[in-house]
């Protein structure tokens, strides 16, 4: 899974293209699934149920066209919220699908790690990717509009976590940035993620 400004600045690049109307729904929702790891990630039950997801990538896919399907009335005020949280779900799959295998091969260039010892790994690179990505424009610009937007219950997610998760996006992540750059991430990355995110959320909302 990426981080959160990883969700943003592929949510910035394709908000035009896929005609997104309110861009601040759209970059709240895009961050809204991982409210409930604001203090620490959360058990696997929690995280799952906010993702939508599955541990089958193909029923996890299944579950959020549904999904999307299901909440298009509940949100019709808002659909850029919907879509935003689709869109987050959508960005975790691509993620996985285009960078994840070649991340990992790079971490284990080495020798082969226990599955603890490389998601730490991981998340230390993706840290320092972070401190990247956060002097993006693209990033910027979705940070500045979300306080914009107006948090909503959605999924398993309460108003309240999503608007603590926001407030903390806006103004103190800097624990999640590392002031050492990446080893291995570059932007060429975030361009696969990109294109497999839209080929992914056309799929899932058609």
């Amino acid at each position: 899974m990426p981080s959160f400004p990883i969700h943003l600045v592929v949510a910035d690049m394709l908000s035009d293209e896929l005609e997104i109307v309110s861009k601040p729904d759209f970059f709240l929702g895009c961050i809204a699934p991982d409210s409930v790891n604001l203090t620490g990630f959360a058990s696997q039950e929690i995280r799952y149920g906010a993702h939508i997801r599955s541990v089958d990538y193909d029923i996890w896919k299944k579950q959020l066209a549904e999904f999307y399907k299901q909440n298009l009335d509940r949100f019709k005020e808002h659909p850029d919220y919907l879509k935003g949280y689709v869109f987050h779900c959508a960005t975790d799959i691509a993620w996985d699908e285009a960078v994840q295998p070649h991340l990992f091969a790079y971490l284990q260039k080495d020798g082969k790690l226990s599955r603890e010892q490389i998601t730490k790994l991981k998340w230390e690179e993706l840290f320092r990717f972070n401190s990247m990505v956060i002097g993006l424009d693209s990033f910027k610009n979705s940070v500045c509009l979300l306080e914009k937007a107006e948090p909503m219950d959605i999924a398993t997610v309460s108003v309240q976590q999503v608007q603590q998760y926001r407030d903390y996006v806006v103004n103190d992540y800097k624990d999640k940035i590392s002031t050492q750059p990446p080893g291995f991430l570059c932007m060429a990355h975030i361009t696969a993620c990109t294109q497999r995110t839209q080929e992914l959320f056309r799929e899932l909302i058609k």
